[in-house]
C-alpha cells in the first residue's frame, strides 16, 4: 500500500525562494515505476497544467510558454538531466509571469525487501507580490495534493505489470463513433481481421487518453495486447484503408530520436531533413530512422496531436539511460541499471565517443574521463548495475550522455511496413516522389523463374500452359505474403519478392516448390535465388522498387539453379534462423558449398545450393 510521508520546507519569504520536499513511499520497484513518474509530458497534464506551446530553441535551451486565465507565463527552459531510473530534474528561468525561476528534482530510492521512495523537491522564486502569494497555495498545497494522487495512481499501474498504455481516462468515444467503429470492425472482419484485435482496438480508442492515442504504435500496442505484432500491423493498415484509422510517417532525428518531421503521405518525405532540436541536418532511413504511426480517424475520435504538456522529459528519449552536466573539473559519482548491449557515452565538447558493452559479468565500478584528447578505442566492458564516477578534465562544462545504441525494436519502421503485400495492395499510390532515393539498410530479396516455361507451353498447349504459369504466380504470392514479404514486380515467368528477414523468404520458397511440385503434368519447379544486404528505395513507374548492388547479385542467382533449388548467398546461409530451419528440413547433404562469379563483379562468390 503506497503511503505519503508528509513533510515541506518552506524557506523565509525574505531570501526570495521557496523550498518544498514531498516524500511518498510506493509499492512499484523504481524502473517499474521509471517510465511513469519521468514522463513529465503526461505528469504536467495529470498534475494540472495547462498545454504548452514551443515559442523556439537556442543552443538547446527552449523557449515555452501557456496560458492561464489573465496571466500569460514565458520561460526559458534548460535541457532536463536524469539517471535512469533514480532521478531527473530541470530549471526553468521566466521571462514572463509571477515567477521568476523554478528547479525540481525528483529522486527515485529502492526501498528493501521492494519498493520504492520518491522524493520531490521544488526551489520557487517569485517575481512579483503575485508570485509571493501565489506559491504557498498554487504549489505547497493544490500541487501537493495532485502530485500524492498522480503518484499513487502511477504506483497502481506499475505494481500490476502496466504502462502509460494502459491509462484509462473514461469513456472517449460519441455514440457516433461507435456507430461508425462498429459498421467499420464489420467490414474488416469480412476482410480477415481478428475479432480480438478489433475488440482491444476499441477498448483503446474507447478508453485511452489523448496523449496515449496522439501517435499509435502498432508493435507496442500489440506487445501490450499480448497478440502478434504481424497481425496487428496488418489490421492497422486494413482500418486505415476503411476509414476507421490515419496512417503517418514520422521521421525521426538520428540523434534525439524525436520526431523531426510528420507526414501524412509516403511521397512527402524527402530523402534529408533536419531537427531543430539538435540542429543537425540527416538523411532518411527506411528501417532506421521512418516510424508508421497512427491516428484515431476524427469521424472515430478527435485528438489534438499536436497538444504538449512538456515540451522536455528523459522519456522523449528513453534510449538515453543519463545526461548529466558536470561542471569544469569536477566530478559527478552515479548509479544507473543496464540492459545487455552496446552502448555509447560522449560528453558535449569532447571529441569522439567511448564505446561500451554492458554484460552480466562486466566492471561494476569504474571512472569515465571527459578530456581534450577525446576517449580511449578500447571497448569498456560494463556490469548491469554500474557504479560510475563522471570525470570532467576540461576548462569547460560537460553534458555525459550515455545511449543504448540500437534503435526501439517496437517501432513499426518504413521497411516493416512497405514491405508486406497486404500495404502494396491497398496502397500502391504510396510512393515516393519521383527522382527520390532513400536507402534501407537491410533487405532479403528473393528472385524466382519458373524452370522450363517455353517447353511447357509447347508440350502440353498455350491455354493449359498459361493456366498453369498463372498458377504457379499465385502460389507464389500467397506462400510469399504468408511470409510477411511481398512481390516487388514480375518479369515474364519471372518474380522479384523483398522480405525483412532471410528465413522468411527460405521459408516462402520452400512452401512455394512443395506446393507446385504436387500440382499437375509435367511436375514445375523453381529457379531461385535468395541475398540479403542495403538497397536503395526509389519510385519505378509508380510503384516503390529497390536498387542497388544487392539487388543485381541476387537477379543473376537463379542462373545456377537447375530447378527445385534455392542458391543462397553467404549472408543468407550464414544467418541463425536460416542455418537452424535447414537442419529441420533440409535432407542430410543436400546443401553443397560453390564458388562462382557473378557477372559485373570482378571477383567469385561463396554459394550455397539447397534442394528445396
Amino acid at each position: 500500500m503506497s503511503k505519503i510521508i508528509p513533510f515541506s520546507n518552506v524557506w523565509t519569504i525574505m531570501a526570495k525562494e521557496y523550498h518544498y520536499t514531498w516524500m511518498w513511499e510506493l509499492e512499484a520497484s523504481p524502473e517499474a515505476l521509471w517510465p511513469l513518474v519521468s514522463d513529465t509530458n503526461r505528469f504536467n497534464r495529470d498534475t494540472g497544467l495547462p498545454p504548452m506551446q514551443l515559442l523556439g530553441i537556442n543552443r538547446g535551451v527552449k523557449l515555452v510558454k501557456f496560458k492561464v486565465p489573465g496571466i500569460q507565463v514565458e520561460w526559458e527552459e534548460e535541457p532536463f538531466e536524469w539517471t535512469y531510473p533514480y532521478r531527473f530534474g530541470v530549471l526553468r528561468r521566466y521571462r514572463k509571469g509571477p515567477l521568476a525561476e523554478m528547479r525540481v528534482d525528483c529522486r527515485l530510492e529502492r526501498l528493501q525487501p521492494s519498493g520504492t521512495r520518491i522524493i520531490y523537491e521544488t526551489w520557487v522564486k517569485p517575481k512579483n507580490i503575485l508570485g509571493t502569494i501565489g506559491i504557498p497555495l498554487a504549489i505547497g498545497m493544490v500541487s501537493a495534493r495532485r502530485f500524492a494522487n498522480a503518484f499513487q495512481l502511477y504506483d497502481r499501474i506499475a505494481s500490476r505489470g502496466g504502462s502509460v498504455l494502459t491509462i484509462s481516462k473514461g469513456r472517449n468515444l460519441s455514440s457516433a463513433g461507435h456507430n461508425k467503429f462498429k459498421v467499420l470492425s464489420e467490414r474488416l472482419m469480412g476482410q480477415g481481421v481478428g475479432a480480438d484485435v478489433l475488440e482491444r482496438l476499441y477498448e483503446f480508442l474507447h478508453r485511452a487518453d489523448d496523449l496515449s492515442i496522439q501517435r499509435m504504435r502498432p508493435y507496442a500496442l500489440a506487445d501490450g495486447w499480448g497478440l502478434p505484432r504481424r497481425a496487428v500491423l496488418e489490421a492497422f493498415l486494413r482500418a486505415t484503408r476503411t476509414g476507421m484509422l490515419d496512417m503517418y510517417w514520422d521521421l525521426l532525428c538520428p540523434e534525439c530520436r524525436g520526431v523531426a518531421e510528420d507526414h501524412a503521405h509516403l511521397g512527402d518525405i524527402s530523402g534529408t531533413a533536419h531537427c531543430n532540436t539538435c540542429r543537425i541536418d540527416f538523411n532518411a532511413n527506411f528501417d532506421h530512422n521512418v516510424e508508421v504511426i497512427f491516428r484515431p480517424n476524427p469521424s472515430i475520435r478527435a485528438v489534438d496531436a499536436a497538444v504538449e504538456f512538456c515540451v522536455g522529459s528523459p522519456q522523449r528519449q528513453p534510449h538515453i539511460i543519463f545526461s548529466l552536466i558536470v561542471p569544469p573539473r569536477e566530478e559527478l559519482p552515479l548509479s544507473t541499471m543496464l540492459n545487455e548491449g552496446r552502448y555509447t557515452l560522449r560528453a558535449s565538447d569532447a571529441p569522439g565517443a567511448q564505446i561500451i558493452l554492458a554484460a552480466k559479468n562486466g566492471i561494476e565500478k569504474i571512472d569515465l574521463r571527459a578530456t581534450t584528447q577525446g576517449w580511449s578505442s578500447n571497448v569498456i566492458e560494463l556490469g548491469l548495475t554500474p557504479y560510475l564516477r563522471l570525470i570532467n578534465e576540461t576548462d569547460q562544462a560537460q553534458t555525459f550522455d550515455l545511449e543504448r545504441t540500437i534503435w526501439s525494436d517496437q517501432a513499426a519502421t518504413a521497411a516493416d511496413v512497405t514491405i508486406l503485400q497486404v500495404f502494396r495492395d491497398l496502397f500502391s499510390s504510396e510512393v515516393l516522389r519521383p527522382g527520390e532515393e532513400i536507402s534501407i539498410g537491410s533487405t532479403t530479396l528473393m528472385f524466382t523463374d519458373l524452370r522450363n516455361s517455353t517447353k511447357l507451353y509447347r508440350e502440353i498447349g498455350d491455354a493449359p500452359a498459361f493456366g498453369r504459369v498463372r498458377e504457379h504466380f499465385e502460389i507464389l504470392e500467397q506462400a510469399i505474403a504468408k511470409e510477411g514479404g511481398s512481390i516487388v514486380k514480375t518479369m515474364g515467368d519471372s518474380v522479384m519478392a523483398a522480405f525483412r528477414n532471410p528465413v522468411s523468404a527460405v521459408k516462402a520458397i520452400w512452401d512455394v516448390q512443395r506446393q507446385i511440385s504436387l500440382r499437375g503434368e509435367p511436375p514445375l519447379s523453381i529457379k531461385a535465388g535468395i541475398h540479403y544486404g542495403p538497397c536503395i528505395v526509389v519510385n519505378l513507374n509508380d510503384r516503390l522498387d529497390y536498387f542497388g548492388s544487392t539487388v543485381n547479385i541476387a537477379a543473376r542467382l537463379p542462373h545456377f539453379s537447375l530447378g527445385g533449388e534455392a542458391i543462397l548467398s553467404e549472408p543468407i546461409r550464414n544467418d541463425p534462423e536460416v542455418l537452424e530451419f535447414l537442419e529441420k528440413n533440409a535432407a542430410p547433404n543436400s546443401l553443397t558449398r560453390f564458388q562462382s562469379e557473378i557477372r559485373g563483379y570482378d571477383h567469385s562468390m561463396d554459394l550455397w545450393r539447397v534442394k528445396v
